[in-house]
C-alpha cells in the first residue's frame, strides 16, 4: 500500500530513484599547504522519492486532483508509507514540476475515475 497523508495511491507506482541516494554527504576543502580537509556527515534528510504512474498502473483523476491539492499547500510536509517504510516528505517544488500528470486518454468531459499517468516528485525532510 502506498499512502500519502490520507490519500491511498496505487501499489504499482514505480520508484525509479530508490537507490539514487547516499546516506553520507561530504564537503572537501583544500588547505593553503595543498592538503585536503574532508568534512563527512550523515545525511538525515533530502532523499528524493519520485513516484511514476505508468500506463499499466495509472492514478485516477480524483487521486491526481487530491495530489494537486496536497502540493498546493505552501511548506506542508506529509507522512508517506511506501514499501512498508515510513517517510516524512514534501513536494519537490525546487525541482519543477513537482507534479507532472497527464490524462491517459483526453476526454472532452472527464470524470473522476478516468486515468492519469505521470510523475510525483517528493523528498524526505
Amino acid at each position: 500500500m502506498i499512502q500519502l497523508d490520507t490519500l491511498t495511491l496505487p501499489d504499482g507506482l514505480d520508484w525509479p530513484d530508490e537507490f539514487d541516494t547516499s546516506a553520507i554527504g561530504q564537503s572537501v576543502r583544500r588547505r593553503l599547504d595543498g592538503g585536503l580537509v574532508v568534512y563527512p556527515r550523515a545525511l538525515a534528510a533530502g532523499r528524493s522519492i519520485t513516484l511514476v504512474a505508468p500506463n499499466d498502473q495509472p492514478l485516477t483523476r480524483a487521486q491526481a486532483a487530491a495530489l494537486e491539492a496536497l502540493a498546493a499547500v505552501v511548506g506542508a510536509s506529509y507522512a508517506l508509507t511506501l514499501r512498508d517504510e515510513s517517510f516524512q516528505v514534501m513536494f519537490r517544488h525546487h525541482d519543477p514540476p513537482a507534479l507532472d500528470l497527464t490524462p491517459l486518454v483526453d476526454y472532452a468531459d472527464p470524470i473522476d475515475s478516468d486515468f492519469v499517468v505521470g510523475t510525483v516528485k517528493l523528498f524526505t525532510v
